[in-house]
């Protein structure tokens, strides 16, 4: 059985977290760390564009005024107002068994470990794309935008996740949203649905704290991936590539305002 590093992270903001994902991501393939499950979560809240969306989408003023971050993905999807919410990330060299099949088969096999986390927790979740109304449907926000892999539980998206390729290795990061923040609406400009989206909080059928998911998705991805994931921490070329990132990529205005 694989050995992969666990990373499970402390809040921090969104240009950091886009950062260590990077960081990681780049030290996986070079052979410097191993396959790596990373879980964190965010503050300030930080409202995320997929590599391609223009930063015109955002009312950035308003953001200002929220205290809320906004920052841009390597990866691709919707935009995301991430807050209440518990994020993963899986790293693996581009030769890994996992991904030899290309990208669909590669979300496929991640997705595996989320539904084996979630069915622990007492969840019927499916994978595929779940059946929005047009009027549910607003392109732009990825829990409002139907997509061929996406994970759901009845109607609702409950999973959003992204893949990318860093330097070659893969990198797959998703959000598991336990409240769905409103502001996202404001932010964007787009209606509001008529009812508030449920999140992980508003399925689940106990009380569910963030250490306690993280608990069940790492065991669901060792089971179904059949891996064995050991706490580690990030290295010090990982620390000091990080810190590059955010000045010269995620916390700059040029990376920001790319589209």
């Amino acid at each position: 059985m694989e050995t992969w590093r666990l990373l499970v992270d402390p809040p921090a903001a969104g240009a950091r977290n886009m950062a260590v994902d990077q960081a990681i991501a780049e030290a996986v393939q070079s052979g410097r760390a191993p396959p790596t499950l990373r879980f964190y979560t965010w503050w300030p809240r930080a409202l995320s564009l997929g590599y391609h969306q223009p930063l015109q989408l955002v009312d950035r003023p308003l953001a200002r005024q929220l205290g809320i971050d906004i920052v841009r993905r390597i990866t691709g999807g919707g935009a995301l107002l991430h807050g209440d919410e518990l994020t993963y990330a899986v790293a693996v060299p581009r030769r890994h068994q996992i991904v030899r099949g290309g990208v669909r088969a590669s979300y496929s096999a991640m997705t595996e470990g989320l539904v084996a986390g979630l069915e622990a927790l007492g969840l019927a979740p499916q994978s595929g794309a779940a059946a929005h109304a047009p009027e549910e449907t607003l392109p732009g926000l990825c829990f409002a935008s139907p997509s061929t892999h996406e994970l759901w539980v009845g109607r609702r998206k409950m999973v959003a996740s992204a893949q990318g390729r860093v330097h070659g290795g893969v990198l797959q990061h998703g959000s598991l949203v336990m409240s769905h923040d409103p502001d996202i609406h404001r932010l964007t400009g787009t209606p509001a649905p008529r009812a508030p989206l449920p999140g992980l909080r508003d399925v689940l059928p106990e009380p569910m704290t963030i250490g306690a998911l993280v608990q069940a998705l790492a065991q669901g991805f060792a089971d179904r991936l059949q891996v064995a994931p050991e706490p580690g921490a990030l290295t010090p070329d990982e620390r000091n590539r990080c810190d590059e990132l955010v000045g010269v990529r995620y916390g700059h205005d040029a990376w920001l305002a790319r589209c």
